[in-house]
């Protein structure tokens, strides 16, 4: 009868009939609060950014986030300038890799690609796990520590990182010219030179330590390189590489997941069948007593903000505050901590933010009221009108919280991929957080340019963890129900197939391929310079 019933019925309906004997049944106030976490919208319009939703420059972007000629040499260090072994290939040698290298589109655009499979790997290695570009135009801030306020100004910070991609705006500069100018002066309403030189725009060069120039310097990007270039020209070089990162914005931008069986099995209902009665049960754990909706809320399952939750700093190339007592590359002493103390997450993530040279407020925002965010203007105040950021201490040691769709395609999971599976993920939110991770961060709250209203709250040591972080009581079952539930937040995945590049055609009378330099500069791949010595 049962097996009638099936082959008349299908599975989904098979399904409802054993629900409630699976223990599905829903509450009222359950079934109110999982309906909060779906559909996903649109995501919200960064007015910074004015050719976010331009069809061509999407494209363009898509293009540029495939292109591995984006990249530079080895520099086989890690964040804090520490040497390692091993990276994308020998020192100063080309590591060709692309944003998709370390946003894998088969993986909602994270990093399966490292080895070990914990932090990210680029010209050396990084100090977190790479997190996907999928919906990651809902964020209000980028990054684990959220040192960036858009998606254009997190691609150009990766660009030039020496542990990343290790490229420079002129190199960028270049690799448009030679294999995208005609794409390029189709969108931007700035055109390219018509016939630039490698005497006014070198192959390789950034700003340096400071804007004077220095062309015997040992230590500047480059030789100074960039510095040294004049002012109408270093214009147009930034100018270009806004641009790059604005179009690969407008790429990203269209990455979205959408109908995960989670969101029909909430469009249809309880017992629908969409997803197992064991998922149903991990969804009303999920909303209930495992208290996960707490800090993954809202449909993008993030509430965006940043938490202390009670994961060790730990493994190889994780910045720790004992690594950074001392040094010019990292420093967590106190009074002189700031933006350079890696462990500590969202504070020295909202340091970077505010000393950032391309945020929303800068001078390449296309927001017109991008200097006073939240001015008043004829028609009220500006639609674009987030908070500050403020530098609160509380933030100390505490990371972004990632959305946790099609989480069970993003391991390794935590900012420094300390756990490979969603299982270890949820016993380590059921044993309250890992003993004694908490309290490993113990920079003083109150002191020197510590000081802030915070202040005068707590003059403890250490800010703890988040109040949401204590044991659950989670049996196995329910552990096992709970990964169930997260692995049907996998969803349909827009704009992230395989890259395909726009068409590009070489500037008129471009220079001749970087690759064969004959002048001793170095090649736009990476590859030693004439004289021997790598590429930047």
């Amino acid at each position: 009868m049962l097996l009638t019933i099936a082959a008349v019925a299908g599975c989904h309906a098979t399904d409802k009939l054993f629900c409630d004997k699976n223990g599905c049944a829903w509450t009222d106030a359950e079934w109110a609060r999982i309906q909060t976490l779906s559909p996903l919208p649109k995501p919200p319009v960064d007015l910074s950014n004015a050719y976010e939703s331009v069809d061509e420059v999407a494209a363009l972007g898509k293009a540029f986030y495939f292109d591995p000629k984006f990249s530079g040499a080895a520099t086989l260090v890690d964040s804090i300038n520490r040497p390692v072994a091993a990276a994308r290939a020998a020192k100063g040698s080309a590591i060709n890799i692309s944003c998709a290298t370390c946003h894998d589109p088969m993986h909602a655009g994270t990093d399966v690609s490292s080895v070990p499979n914990t932090l990210s790997i680029g010209a050396g290695i990084y100090d977190v796990n790479g997190q996907q570009t999928l919906n990651a135009a809902f964020y209000p801030l980028l990054y684990w520590n959220g040192r960036s306020d858009s998606l254009w100004s997190q691609a150009l910070a990766v660009n030039e990182s020496g542990f990343s991609m290790n490229s420079t705006r002129l190199q960028d500069f270049w690799v448009i010219v030679d294999n995208y100018a005609d794409a390029y002066n189709a969108v931007f309403p700035t055109a390219l030179p018509a016939a630039p030189t490698t005497t006014d725009f070198p192959l390789n060069g950034k700003p340096g330590s400071d804007s004077s120039c220095d062309p015997s310097s040992k230590t500047e990007p480059f030789s100074d390189a960039f510095d040294c270039m004049t002012a109408a020209n270093k214009a147009i070089v930034n100018r270009v590489f806004v641009n790059f990162g604005k179009a690969i914005a407008a790429y990203e931008h269209t990455l979205s997941s959408r109908n995960s069986p989670f969101d029909r099995f909430v469009e249809q209902g309880p017992g629908s069948g969409w997803i197992s009665p064991a998922a149903e049960r991990g969804a009303r754990l999920f909303v209930g007593k495992a208290s996960c909706i707490d800090c993954h809320n809202t449909p993008l399952f993030s509430d965006t903000k940043f938490h202390d939750i009670g994961v060790p700093q730990a493994g190889d190339h994780v910045p720790t505050v004992e690594a950074c007592a001392t040094g010019t590359n990292c420093n967590c002493s106190p009074d002189t901590n700031l933006s350079t103390c890696e462990p500590a997450g969202a504070w020295s993530g909202t340091f970077k933010l505010l000393s950032g040279k391309f945020q929303k407020t800068s001078e390449w925002s296309d927001d017109p009221y991008a200097a006073e965010p939240c001015a008043t203007t004829e028609v009220g105040v500006t639609p674009d009108c987030p908070a500050p950021p403020v530098a609160s201490p509380t933030l100390k040691g505490a990371w972004r919280t990632p959305s946790l769709r099609d989480v069970a395609l993003t391991a390794p999971y935590m900012h420094d991929g300390y756990y490979q599976t969603l299982t270890d993920v949820v016993q380590h939110y059921n044993h309250g957080g890992v003993a004694g991770a908490g309290n490993t961060f113990t920079l003083p709250l109150c002191s020197g340019d510590d000081a802030g209203p915070d202040c005068a709250v707590s003059a403890a040591a250490d800010p703890g963890l988040a109040v949401q972080i204590k044991p659950l009581d989670l049996t196995d079952d329910e552990v096992a129900d709970l990964v169930a539930f997260l692995e049907t937040l996998t969803g349909q995945s827009a704009g992230l197939d395989a890259g395909t590049s726009v068409d590009a055609h070489p500037a008129p009378d471009a220079h001749p391929p970087a690759d064969a330099p004959a002048d001793g500069h170095a090649s736009m791949d990476g590859q030693p310079r004439g004289d021997g010595s790598p590429g930047q």
